[in-house]
């Protein structure tokens, strides 16, 4: 109910988790569920193997209820595949798979023979979907590469105020996520132009509305690392200058609706960050170039759309479906 209120004050963007609940009319089963769980099994899986695991477990036990199930990440999706191995009669199962390349992740899946209950994969990367297919060779017919996304309602444009437009610049960096519960410190002492801090969601909108560019600095991986970043300042109207990663290639295209570099170079880095600086009109088009990007190919809605339509695909009964997070 709080969160519901501070979206409607137009103070925290839309969940996507509780888009697709109600896109799908499905119940959502999350770590709350497990902690208030009868259980023994689930409370000692909670306990042995993590709350991941459990969760898993827990929607092993209420499958018969549904006739589909969403999980969201491989930490619930394949241990719940697993278990599903051994039901008389199971559901539909999509998992979004954010990086199975790990090796202890590609054992599991292999040594687990999960591939079977798991009837459709969603991820946001080629090189994820290369992975799934190439290398654990999941049928190229039950992959399907969707983009992530912003809520475009709540990321929008703003009319910006004026801010100094000499060097030296200031810099905030957005030390935290959702998903990083242990706080982060920087290794180096920083400049005196140089901020490091937790912003919540509207604190960020309005860093990104006073900022001229958005800079996603990344270290060379598999993963889509710094997407939702780079699709919320887009959604703004910015130029995101990225680097651009084994994982990282799907979104920008460099020089029309932002600008690439590559890894560990950081003069390219600079100079991009420069010429950004420096040539405000070609800065500003590139800025509408990705909101037009984010319009037509990763707001939420698109994204609810899709991952409904993958969840719901082949469903026949009127039975309801679940979410697990």
């Amino acid at each position: 109910m709080e969160t519901a209120r501070a979206v409607a004050a137009d103070r925290e963007p839309r969940l996507d988790v509780y888009e697709l609940c109600r896109s799908l009319s499905a119940d959502v089963l999350d770590f709350k569920d497990v902690d208030a769980s009868r259980s023994a099994l689930v409370r000692a899986a909670g306990r042995a193997l993590g709350q991941s695991a459990a969760l898993a477990l827990l929607g092993a036990e209420r499958a018969a209820d549904y006739q589909a199930i969403l999980t969201t990440g491989e930490d619930i999706g394949i241990p719940l595949a697993a278990r599903l191995r051994f039901a008389r009669r199971r559901p539909s199962h999509t998992m979004i798979a954010h990086t199975l390349s790990p090796l202890k992740k590609r054992l599991f899946f292999a040594m687990g023979r999960v591939e079977a209950c798991i009837d459709r994969f969603l991820c946001y990367a080629t090189s994820e979907e290369r992975n799934l297919v190439e290398r654990l060779s999941v049928p190229a017919e039950r992959v399907e590469r969707i983009a992530y996304h912003a809520d475009q309602r709540f990321f929008r444009p703003f009319e910006a105020p004026p801010e100094p437009d000499l060097l030296p610049l200031r810099l905030r960096i957005a030390a935290g996520s959702p998903w990083i519960a242990k706080e982060l410190k920087p290794g180096a002492p920083l400049p005196e132009n140089v901020q490091w801090r937790r912003y919540s969601r509207f604190e960020l909108r309005e860093l990104y509305r006073r900022s001229a560019i958005c800079i996603v600095p990344i270290q060379e991986n598999d993963y889509q690392t710094g997407i939702s970043t780079i699709l919320e300042m887009m959604a703004m109207g910015k130029c995101v200058i990225a680097t651009r990663t084994r994982g990282q290639t799907d979104t920008l295209v460099d020089g029309v609706n932002g600008i690439y570099v590559p890894p560990g170079d950081v003069a390219a880095l600079r100079a991009a960050i420069l010429r950004a600086v420096e040539h405000p009109e070609e800065t500003a088009r590139m800025g509408a170039a990705a909101r037009r990007y984010i319009e037509e190919h990763a707001t939420l809605d698109l994204f609810v759309d899709r991952v409904s339509a993958a969840t719901l695909a082949g469903r026949t009964a009127a039975r309801p479906a679940a979410v697990l997070r």
